[in-house]
């Protein structure tokens, strides 16, 4: 069995425990004021919100998963907001659309999943020129992260460990976080039009989650992420998130 068809599996059963429901929040890009009228492309639907999101903006909204399920949360969320999806079930590295069809493409925690040489073509390929490509993204970059997960799960291209005595980690046996190389693939694709950045702190909360998952706790770790993040904008750098933004040239 490979990596595709392992992720496929356990995120069918994963986004089988999402319920319908009324979708809010909205989906922000970077130097753009608005998704009305534009052509949005959601890599990987997961729970069906985001897709709702750009279509209640006034997008023209097309999404697609390799998860099954994924794409039935997708048309049901879609249907429950009175909004049009245009969603399908598909694999990152071969989309069907065509060249220079979209505006915008963006997606969360999606990056670390796929092979970014090849996916990284498509994205580049089905992009209008001076369209963005916009990522919410973990990050294998701060060094107690990459430390703790390299000692206890495993490394980069290799079997990751899913329980190390009482510490568990989410995912599957493939998953690693996007790493330094990765980046450098999708910049070169995109001929150096690539910005990496921090929009918010995200380290303390991220360790509960990695080794206490106390929910209490998180909560209050997060507050304090936030609080030492607007405090001391320059210690965001040390987030576990990141954001990615590529541009194809116009």
């Amino acid at each position: 069995m490979g990596i595709s068809e392992r992720e496929k599996q356990f995120y069918d059963e994963e986004w089988k425990k999402i319920k319908t429901h009324e979708i809010t929040g909205v989906i922000t890009i970077p130097g753009l004021e608005s998704l009305e009228g534009k052509r949005v492309l959601i890599c990987s639907c997961g729970t069906g919100a985001e897709p709702v999101q750009a279509a209640k903006q006034g997008a023209e909204t097309y999404a697609f998963d390799i998860s099954e399920t994924a794409v039935k949360n997708t048309r049901e969320m879609a249907r429950f907001n009175n909004v049009k999806v245009k969603v399908d079930v598909m694999d990152f590295h071969n989309l069907s659309y065509e060249d220079n069809f979209f505006d915008i493409l963006y997606g969360s925690a999606i990056l670390h999943h796929i092979n970014c040489e090849i996916a990284g073509k498509e994205m580049y390929r089905v992009l209008k020129p001076g369209g963005s490509a916009f990522f919410h993204e973990n990050s294998d970059k701060v060094f107690i992260f990459r430390f703790l997960r390299r000692l206890l799960f495993g490394k980069p291209d290799g079997y990751q460990r899913q329980r190390v005595l009482f510490i568990k980690r989410r995912g599957t046996t493939d998953e690693y976080p996007l790493t330094e190389e990765e980046i450098g693939v999708l910049s070169k694709i995109f001929k150096g039009n690539i910005k990496v950045f921090n929009e918010r702190l995200y380290f303390f909360s991220h360790l509960n989650a990695l080794i206490f998952r106390n929910r209490k706790l998180g909560q209050l770790l997060w507050s304090l992420d936030a609080w030492i993040g607007n405090t001391f904008p320059e210690i965001k750098r040390y987030s576990f998130w990141q954001e990615i933004l590529l541009r194809k040239s116009g």
